[in-house]
């Protein structure tokens, strides 16, 4: 594994040659891959507007002002366990509303912008995200799981599948889900209100079917369920794990070309097991593996990848964009181009 160290590099005049050399080379295999994955995390979304959770004015503090007797740790806000007590179930709410809302007024960053004009230029075979913000489907990248079209057993699977630009591996929190019947609600005022305020909203749907059985006189069953973001949490059990994998082999099945891995740290096991996979049909197919992020990979990751690029993700498509500006021209732009050169 080739690294490149970009994090003191604002331009390509600031690049070493023998630096500059292999980007070349990087540049030139991601301009002419034909089918190419990418797989996302929370660094692709920094530069969106997004607060960082840590900051003085972030998420985290907000959350311990209104609640000052509850001590949670950061990242047990994405942790199942917050289920098992009322208060920090209401810590979980007023984070995940306050998160929601940030999501509202971000905008999607050069490396969402990236990954579309894969799409654009018939480039893209998938990507996988483990960001919860649904900031690609702002510019028009087809992304979430509708689980009636998405049965494993179901004919039009591949199709449906083949359909998706973005798969959400953690979930997606402009989306709420029932805890009891899972069925699929989008926010409005009065559940963004009731969140806010520690609370989770009842399901209209459970509470229908209570009242049927009330009123009809037959014997009360089941629960009413909750709602919550529809996201998967640490320790908890992925509902679409199965949709997935049978997805992923499409995927594999298609040949990729080209692995593009932006803005994570690859601490999740999951996602690790799909990088490997994916990387090994890239490699198979005589592709290359990338991998773009602030901070290193482990050694253990040396055969996975052929280049590590120490890197902002946005930086890096900019001096993809400045050196390689025709893969984002559309068609149209191209066309133009090559006239006024005859």
């Amino acid at each position: 594994m080739l690294t490149i160290d970009l994090l003191e590099r604002k331009t390509s005049a600031d690049v070493p040659a023998e630096d500059m050399i292999s980007l070349n080379e990087i540049f030139k295999h991601i301009f002419k891959a034909k089918r190419t994955t990418v797989v996302t995390g929370a660094g692709i979304s920094c530069n969106a507007g997004i607060p960082d959770f840590r900051s003085s004015d972030g998420l985290y503090n907000m959350v311990r002002t209104k609640f000052p007797k509850t001590v949670v740790k950061g990242q047990d806000l994405f942790d199942i366990s917050l289920f098992r007590n009322e208060m920090s179930l209401a810590v979980f709410c007023t984070f995940m509303e306050g998160l929601y809302k940030s999501t509202l007024v971000a905008k999607p960053t050069e490396t969402h912008r990236f990954i579309k004009i894969l799409k654009d230029k018939n480039k893209l075979l998938r990507c996988y995200t483990q960001n919860i913000d649904s900031l690609e489907s702002t510019i028009n990248l087809n992304m979430g799981i509708n689980l009636s079209e998405f049965d494993t057993c179901h004919k039009n699977f591949v199709q449906n599948w083949k359909n998706l630009d973005v798969v959400q591996l953690h979930g997606n929190l402009h989306k709420l889900s029932c805890t009891n019947c899972f069925t699929n609600f989008d926010w409005n005022e009065k559940y963004q209100s009731q969140l806010a305020e520690g609370l989770n909203p009842q399901c209209s749907k459970c509470y229908e079917k209570y009242e049927e059985r009330l009123y009809s006189g037959k014997r009360l069953t089941g629960n009413i369920g909750l709602l919550r973001p529809d996201i998967v949490l640490y320790g908890e059990h992925h509902p679409q794990s199965e949709i997935l994998a049978q997805g992923l082999n499409v995927d594999i099945r298609a040949k990729p070309d080209m692995l593009i891995v932006m803005g994570t740290s690859l601490k999740v096991d999951g996602v690790k097991k799909l990088v490997r996979s994916l990387s090994a049909s890239v490699h198979a197919k005589g592709g290359k593996v990338i991998f773009i992020n602030k901070t290193p990979l482990a050694k253990q990751w040396d055969s996975v990848f052929d280049y590590e690029i120490l890197s902002d993700c946005d930086s890096f498509v900019r001096l993809l964009k400045n050196e390689v500006p025709d893969l984002f021209l559309t068609q149209e732009q191209l066309d133009s181009k090559k006239l006024k050169n005859n």
